[in-house]
């Protein structure tokens, strides 16, 4: 049996159709939305038109994402907990897939299944890095170094496609919160679900941290499936950098890397971008030529990161590739890469627009 637990802000539409799809792959599930949107009328939304037998918590201020996740375990009847982000949706068959191989894995403490950008299933998720002292400081030098960036960004795309196509489970240091099953006594072993000083972001990379330092296994299962509409919003706010700063003091208050990043964020050594195609200021979703070598089959890649570490990607073939305009209105102001690979080696084409 299985617990889901959906946190809504001022989401209600997209939170009650994500506990709909869970109903529909497991109908005896117990669903727990808890929401924070300080909104009697949310509230109201949620009550009116939430499933039958969900439970719907509502907390009287915003306590944060982590800590509405708490709110909810607290109320977790079963073994399986599954944490779903109100704008993501499982498959069919994905929470049976995922239930089965946390059973028969007695080490798995987590594991999420294969996400995609779209329902249409034509974007793939990437697999998620483990924020660390060494990748901090490693992407800030890669910046600076583009031809070694460019190389590092190769052989990130290969592993990354490696793990989404296998057709085995992948262990991984690192898996997201938005999509996630986990076992109740692995977490009661790392210390409970979230650290409650989050407020949010970092929440789960906490929270990964902490599992496998008890000695939970975790996994990425590609036989299941499920969809996270993710919209892009490139702002920092003070909120991520908080979460971000208590994160590495809470895991590496002594680490030399960051001392590391530290000092390249303040020396004269300048950022140099990679080169491409710069198509300037985009209102409308862009089409980009495929070189002919190309036309048989490529990965059409899209990132916020100008090395692409992570990157959306989407499989095709032919003489043009697109984002749909579905895609394109989920692209919130910023800069932007696009990268074309031959589907056979690493020959590419780069590409950058900016969203005002």
């Amino acid at each position: 049996m299985v617990t889901a637990i959906i946190v809504n802000y001022h989401s209600h539409q997209l939170t009650i159709r994500a506990a709909a799809t869970v109903l529909a792959d497991q109908p005896d599930a117990q669903i727990v939305v808890v929401d924070n949107s300080e909104s009697e009328a949310e509230a109201q939304a949620l009550h009116a038109a939430l499933p039958a037998g969900v439970e719907c918590l509502v907390s009287p201020e915003n306590i944060g994402f982590g800590r509405a996740c708490n709110l909810g375990y607290s109320h977790a009847r079963y073994e399986w907990i599954l944490l779903l982000n109100p704008d993501a949706l499982v498959l069919d068959g994905c929470i049976a897939e995922l239930v089965g191989f946390l059973q028969k894995t007695p080490r798995a403490g987590a594991v999420a299944p294969l996400v995609y950008w779209d329902v249409d299933q034509t974007w793939l998720a990437p697999p998620i890095l483990m924020h660390t002292p060494f990748t901090e400081a490693g992407m800030a030098i890669l910046l600076r170094w583009p031809w070694l960036g460019n190389k590092i960004s190769h052989i990130f795309r290969r592993w990354a496609l490696g793990c989404v196509k296998s057709e085995q489970p992948v262990q991984r240091a690192m898996l997201s919160g938005g999509h996630l099953l986990l076992r109740r006594s692995a977490l009661e072993a790392a210390g409970g679900l979230f650290d409650p000083a989050f407020f949010m972001y970092f929440e789960d990379t906490d929270l990964c941290r902490r599992l496998s330092q008890s000695g939970s296994q975790l996994y990425l299962l590609t036989s299941a499936r499920a969809v996270h509409e993710w919209h892009c919003t490139q702002d920092k706010t003070e909120v991520s950098a908080a979460s971000r700063q208590h994160y590495f003091h809470k895991h590496f208050f002594k680490s030399r890397f960051l001392t590391l990043r530290m000092k390249l964020d303040q020396s004269a050594l300048k950022i140099r971008l990679p080169l491409g195609t710069d198509l300037g200021v985009c209102c409308t979703a862009p089409v980009f030529s495929v070189p002919e070598c190309m036309k048989g089959g490529w990965v059409l890649e899209l990132s916020p990161q100008p090395l692409l570490i992570p990157a959306l990607y989407c499989f095709g073939s032919g003489r043009e590739a697109y984002i749909s305009e579905e895609l394109w209105c989920r692209l919130g102001p910023g800069d932007y890469w696009v990268r074309i690979t031959s589907s056979s080696d690493d020959s590419s084409h780069r590409f950058s627009f900016k969203i005002i």
